[in-house]
């Protein structure tokens, strides 16, 4: 757990440096790297009794306020929006609000202000007064990390209520609120000695309310009280022990310095940030990358319920088209295989799916779409739902190739001359095929010019129309051939593949490595140990129920990551939270280091997890 004592010193220091002038750069001389000085405010910053209307903050430079109006934290929240100018050297901020009897108010920055001419940052300024005769001092810190990844969270709301339900959130805002700095961590601070309930946002439309489908959130079981307790403190002091007359040599001497500091006992939060599982389905785009290839991408995964036919002026075949994606899925694939709808530029649709009303009670939605033949521009939202268009885009060259070779039912294939040794061959096609001969096909091993038959079995790759698997046992370093003969696949047009002769050899066995992972202190009865790439995408993966030691065997040479999920429910994946259920999402935890992985190595790792 990363603490948060440098960020909390470092906060007061920003709001401690008015009446402290620093003079800047002269003109032609070094560049500018310094933020602006606040010289002096008035009223002076941590006033007592304040009953003014604004503050009004001069610093040694002109200074510019980059979105200041989404980067200014008010805390406890006021209803408006405070109104902040600047007059020459003067920050002047409107409050434009009744404020509350006895309240102490932080006034919080963040990054909105820089100098005029090179950008330096003023980081994390706060002003900060009371309208009573005394400030409430105690904070809460911590940090927020995402509860899938793990990884720090910026910009996310830390809130705080004393008084809690399960509308709070929804309905009203929060007594005292914090943010997240780059690093995930936070402070909230001017709390009083009384209890408080806990509750994270990624607030969306920036209203300090849980009132957004897709607004991520983190919450406390059970409410928390803020104190202070003593940590003793101790620093190695370098002292001049004596200086000879002439000045030419120093002794030095180390002195143990200890004092003692009232810290939080609040200091070190941990939230796990997630995005509950709403299942509020909308359509989300349509694509028709090319003639005969269309997709509906959905928010949600549609059922067996989901239908789709043409609105058109004319018969068509009762099979019209071929789903590539079984369903359930949230991106429906199809292939057009009716001639007659393919050629039009324009097909309209009536596609028929599963909604829920208000009460959550299911209906049968139905809606016109209109699928145009020009491709579409792939938008920035699509790459976060997930790239369907960036995946069909790469099947746009089909309909190139068709205006050359129309008949032809294409293969493409992941062998090479050093192929795995635990992967199968993966035979993929242009287009759905609808017939495959696995008996005409042949895999030999090709010893000294002799070939000799190879047992495989060849099978669709789950959930594709368009990819095969075959698998077979194989020996290192040894010549294999695959033949697959012409007419051994027919697509749903009725095009067959031309011949495909392919030699190929394994690679070596010891261009792999063996890791020998012993993990321990597993904290639950049913752990999923995932095998990751550095990009986190998902190799190999154990189910375990305690303290053991896996063997993962066959890795080539890299780097690795391992990660733990919790499956408190047994369902194989990782499950989100709910907040009306009070229930936190599944616990996830990953190895605190990376696996490094060398050819002919057998490494042993030993992860407590914690």
């Amino acid at each position: 757990m990363k603490s948060v004592g440098k960020y909390l010193i470092f906060s007061l220091a920003a709001m401690a440096t008015i009446g402290c002038a620093k003079m800047s750069a002269p003109t032609g001389g070094p560049k500018d790297t310094e933020p602006p000085v606040p010289l002096r405010s008035m009223p002076v910053n941590y006033s007592t009794n304040f009953k003014g209307k604004k503050f009004i903050v001069e610093f040694n430079e002109f200074v510019d306020l980059k979105n200041v109006s989404q980067e200014l934290l008010v805390s406890p929240p006021v209803p408006n929006k405070p109104k902040v100018v600047m007059r020459g050297k003067k920050m002047v901020v409107r409050i434009n609000n009744e404020l509350a009897d006895s309240t102490t108010y932080n006034f919080n920055f963040f990054n909105s202000i820089t100098d005029l001419n090179e950008g330096n940052v003023l980081e994390n300024f706060q002003f900060e007064f009371s309208t009573g005769p005394t400030f409430d001092s105690t904070y809460m810190g911590g940090i927020i990390t995402d509860a899938f990844t793990g990884k720090p969270l910026s910009g996310v709301n830390i809130m705080l209520y004393r008084n809690f339900s399960d509308s709070t959130p929804r309905t009203q805002k929060p007594e005292c609120v914090g943010r997240t700095n780059a690093d995930g961590l936070f402070i909230v601070p001017n709390m009083k000695p009384e209890p408080y309930y806990v509750f994270a946002l990624r607030d969306l439309n920036n209203n300090l309310i849980f009132d957004m489908p897709g607004e991520a959130i983190a919450f406390c079981d059970s409410a928390i009280q803020p104190s202070f307790e003593p940590e003793t403190i101790t620093d190695t002091i370098r002292l001049i022990e004596r200086i000879s007359r002439d000045r030419k040599d120093t002794v030095f001497r180390d002195s143990i310095h200890t004092y003692t500091v009232m810290v939080s006992t609040l200091d070190n939060m941990s939230l796990s940030l997630f995005t509950e599982e709403t299942h509020i389905q909308y359509l989300h785009d349509v694509y028709r990358p090319n003639r005969r290839l269309m997709a509906v991408a959905f928010n949600d995964q549609v059922d067996s319920t989901f239908s789709i036919s043409p609105i058109v002026d004319t018969t068509f075949a009762a099979d019209w088209c071929v789903f590539e994606s079984q369903l359930p899925t949230d991106s429906v694939v199809l292939w057009i295989t009716d001639s007659v709808l393919y050629k039009r530029d324009t097909l309209r649709m009536q596609v028929r799916y599963t909604m829920k009303d208000s009460a959550g009670a299911d209906y049968l939605q139905t809606d016109t779409l209109e699928f145009l033949s020009k491709p579409k521009t792939q938008t920035k939202a699509d790459k976060k739902k997930g790239g369907l268009l960036s995946k069909l885009k790469k099947d746009e060259s089909t309909e190139k190739k068709e205006e050359k070779k129309k008949s032809e039912l294409t293969i493409e294939h992941n062998l090479n001359s050093q192929f795995d040794l635990v992967k199968p061959i993966r035979l993929k096609t242009n287009y759905p095929v609808k017939d495959f001969d696995a008996a005409s096909i042949a895999l030999t091993k090709v010893e000294e010019g002799e070939e000799s038959a190879v047992k495989f079995t060849m099978s669709r790759t789950e959930g594709s129309m368009r990819s095969f698997d075959i698998d077979f046992k194989r020996d290192e370093t040894t010549q294999y051939r695959l033949l697959v003969p012409a007419g051994a696949l027919t697509d749903v047009y009725g095009n067959i593949n031309d011949t495909l002769k392919q030699d190929f050899k394994t690679q070596i066995r010891d261009y792999y490595s063996t890791v020998v992972l012993n993990v321990e202190n597993v904290p639950c009865s049913n752990a999923i140990v995932q095998l990751l790439d550095t990009k986190e995408k998902v190799l190999k993966e154990y189910t375990i129920s305690s303290d053991t030691t896996l063997t993962i065997d066959y890795l080539e040479p890299g780097s690795y990551l391992c990660k733990m999920i919790c499956d408190d429910n047994r369902n194989g994946k990782w499950d989100t939270g709910n907040f009306n259920l009070r229930r936190q999402p599944e616990r996830v935890f990953y190895f605190g280091q990376k696996i490094e992985t060398k050819s002919s190595w057998d490494i042993e790792y030993t992860w407590k997890v914690e």
